[in-house]
């Protein structure tokens, strides 16, 4: 399933008391998910990440404590369990140990958020990839709510996620403990891989570096891509190498292109590395931007030719940036101005109709979806709705 998909099965599975289980190679967006899903919901997110642990941390150490036990009985003066004991009229007091375990502080966290009335997601990531003595802690955690004394509240929602193993039939090269039968029957499986449209949604709302996301769409495959015998290329290296061109953008004079280079081949490996430096360097064609369809009094002949020249992400990529700035101008547009905001429509109907079919169909659910404005006056707009069943229909 793509990040979408995987978000929402999620948020269904959870809704029913049952713990969904995200299996998707490092660096595809599964703690990014986990974020996304408790800011919808305005829960609180606990981040437990097995692969840290160490044996009984989770559990909390152990502590000795006293306490006084009254009972008739008489007391064996050897018993180990017994300190002292203080005879008074109602029998025996017993003063006796008990091991008590200290609290962990992602387990406190909880707590706090509970006592200021919230719901808490409880993120427990690489569940195998942590020791089998911390799998079996983390397991007793989230199939029976309890570790060593502690039980998790009713307000806490669990989810769980890991790296895909080889036992599945799959050549992956990850350090895993598997689970045995029984437990895998626990959690509702929930597979998710990348999707490149998907990440470029992600990434302009994210404030990812602008010539990485056209680099991304101009060479999808190379979002999550292993290279053999070199680094392997997934989403959250994007974000990383978006970080250091912002860096190397406003310094390029102190710091050297092999530099630079250096710290992309440690993010991606030796080939994608020089393909981005050189098409960060490159004189590539800009994207079909905003500009180039409504600035003018007509849509240029011209945009015609561009159209056919991009690839469907390039596409993909112009649409959802000029659909970003079409929906602010829109939400400033007075309500009185109705013509304007419908001669904004029909430019944009005429600029679908370059694409192909089954990406104007996408894109015309992405406005549905995600632009309110646009969607309010598209379906008042004749041409958008028939444009819309024309191009549904020839598809069928």
């Amino acid at each position: 399933m793509n990040y979408t998909d995987t978000l929402k099965s999620v948020d269904l599975v959870l809704a029913t008391g049952e713990v969904p289980l995200i299996i998707g190679e490092s660096g595809i967006g599964k703690t990014a998910l986990a974020k996304e899903l408790a800011q919808q919901n305005q829960w609180s997110l606990v981040i437990i990440n097995g692969n840290l642990l160490k044996e009984g941390e989770i559990g909390g150490l152990p502590t000795i404590e006293s306490y006084v036990f009254s009972g008739p009985e008489a007391v064996n003066p050897l018993s180990a369990t017994a300190a002292k004991t203080v005879g008074n009229e109602q029998g025996i007091l017993q003063e006796k140990k008990s091991t008590v375990y200290a609290v962990h502080h992602k387990l406190r966290e909880i707590d706090e958020a509970i006592a200021r009335g919230q719901t808490v997601l409880l993120f427990i990531d690489e569940i195998n990839r942590c020791e089998h003595t911390v799998q079996q802690e983390l397991m007793n955690l989230i199939l029976n709510r309890e570790i060593n004394g502690y039980t998790l509240p009713e307000r806490v929602k669990i989810l769980a996620a890991m790296n895909p193993s080889s036992k599945y039939g799959s050549d992956f090269d990850y350090q895993v403990v598997d689970m045995d039968a029984a437990q895998e029957n626990r959690f509702v499986w929930l597979f998710m891989e990348p999707d490149h449209k998907q990440w470029i949604d992600w990434a302009i709302g994210a404030g990812i570096e602008p010539k990485v996301i056209e680099f991304i769409s101009t060479f999808p495959d190379y979002l999550h891509k292993i290279n053999e015998d070199d680094l392997r290329a997934t989403p959250r290296s994007y974000e990383r190498i978006s970080s250091s061109y912002k860096i190397y953008k406003e310094n390029k004079d102190s710091i050297p292109r092999s530099v630079f280079l250096n710290v992309v081949k440690g993010n991606v490996g030796r080939v994608i590395a020089e393909e981005f430096v050189n098409f960060a360097e490159a004189d590539y064609s800009p994207l079909i931007a905003y500009d180039d369809i409504f600035s003018g009094t007509s849509l240029p002949e011209s945009l015609r030719d561009r159209v056919k020249e991009e690839s469907h992400t390039r596409l993909y990529l112009s649409a959802r940036n000029i659909l970003q700035t079409l929906e602010s101008h829109l939400s400033k547009t007075p309500n009185n101005a109705p013509d304007h905001a419908q001669s904004s429509m029909d430019r944009l109907v005429a600029f679908l109709k370059l694409y192909p079919v089954d990406l104007k169909i996408g894109i015309m659910k992405d406005i549905r979806n995600s632009y309110p404005e646009i969607y309010r006056q598209a379906i008042e707009n004749e041409g958008f709705v028939d444009s819309y069943f024309e191009s549904y229909g020839s598809l069928r």
